[in-house]
């Protein structure tokens, strides 16, 4: 009874902290259409709660005036979806290696239903969505964000926001940036290939012009391009690990954590 009593005295406290730990559920695995939305919700009430029996929220400022407190919450809000928005932005960057990778085989107009968000995903894009959903499960990537949202406290308690940080900008377009660096990394080894595949189709063209390349190139690169995922897989885990490691290493650095 005392600690439900304490709760509802602190109720405006608790919706502060609710609101940074929204960001939760925007992440990769929690933000799948599979996970019903009445356990996500309740899901980030027993995370809020937990953060609250900590005493994360007992530093926050007292906020009388509705357009303060609402000015507050919103900060809380967009600092959460910042966090998330970090996380998505690397498997955007596979996403984009898989388009340029379909683009390249010939798969460029086919798309495939997402079975996770229920949107329209190139083919090769979304197997390497999926994979690299598999890996950040793997590396525990949900368990360092939920702890990365916690550490966030220590540094920018409840009322503050590291997005009033001057360092923040400059942080942030640099990793956005480097989101298209990540992305071609991941398609380089199969695009590479695509390339000399279609340099050595252009110069069987020009030397036995008698045979239709177009219609040869076509199911040439398929196959080419199919092997060389093959191949290329442990190459492509391997790069996720970095990816998701440097994710993380910046998270902390965009936070200030020390």
């Amino acid at each position: 009874m005392d600690v439900l009593a304490g709760f509802l005295a602190e109720s405006n406290r608790f919706f502060l902290l609710l609101a940074r730990f929204c960001g939760i559920t925007f992440i990769p695995v929690f933000n799948t259409r599979n996970i019903p939305v009445q356990w996500r919700v309740w899901f980030l009430f027993l995370l809020t709660f937990f953060g609250w029996m900590m005493g994360l929220a007992e530093n926050a400022p007292a906020l009388e005036q509705l357009g303060s407190y609402t000015f507050t919450l919103l900060m809380e809000l967009f600092t959460g979806l910042t966090l998330a928005f970090i996380v998505q932005l690397v498997f955007a960057a596979v996403q984009l290696a898989g388009q340029i990778i379909d683009t390249q085989m010939g798969f460029g107009m086919m798309n495939v239903v997402d079975p996770l968000s229920g949107t329209q995903a190139p083919l090769l894009g979304n197997f390497k969505y999926i994979l690299a959903i598999l890996v950040f499960l793997q590396i525990d990537g949900h368990h360092l964000f939920i702890q990365a949202v916690y550490d966030s406290y220590r540094v920018f308690p409840v009322g503050e926001s590291f997005l009033l940080s001057p360092n923040f900008i400059p942080s942030f377009v640099l990793y956005f940036g480097n989101v298209f660096l990540i992305g071609c990394k991941l398609g380089m080894p199969i695009v590479g290939t695509l390339l000399v595949t279609d340099f050595v189709l252009g110069v069987m063209a020009r030397t036995v012009p008698q045979m239709n390349i177009f219609m040869v190139g076509l199911q040439v690169k398929i196959l080419i391009g199919f092997f060389v995922l093959l191949v290329t897989v442990p190459l492509f885990i391997y790069l996720l690990n970095t990816s998701f490691s440097d994710l993380f290493t910046k998270i902390y650095e965009i936070i200030q954590y020390k």
